[in-house]
């Protein structure tokens, strides 16, 4: 939940859902708000790969982004997260 939080936006989670740390949201209400960023979601991946020593070319993005889908789970439907991937593909396509 602390990842997603800080995807969305950690003080727009706190005030929908309390603190990421014990917050239980009801899975519809956010994956809309999920929906409602996913633009800042998948924006916030690509800046995360890029400050990340991990990842030194384009392959290493991808593989660092799928670990990063892999830990968001079930948090994002399947379309949301072909959506990332895309954004995703676009933000690092000069890497």
């Amino acid at each position: 939940m602390l990842q997603i939080a800080r995807l969305i936006g950690a003080d727009l989670f706190a005030q929908r859902f309390g603190p990421p740390q014990t917050a239980e949201p009801d899975a519809g209400v956010l994956r809309a708000l999920i929906e409602e960023r996913l633009d800042e979601i998948a924006r916030g991946l690509v800046e995360e790969a890029a400050a990340s020593d991990d990842v030194v070319d384009r392959a290493s993005a991808v593989s660092y982004l799928e670990d990063r889908l892999r830990t968001l789970g079930d948090l994002l439907a399947p379309e949301q997260v072909e959506r990332v991937r895309e954004a995703f593909r676009e933000g690092t396509a000069g890497w």
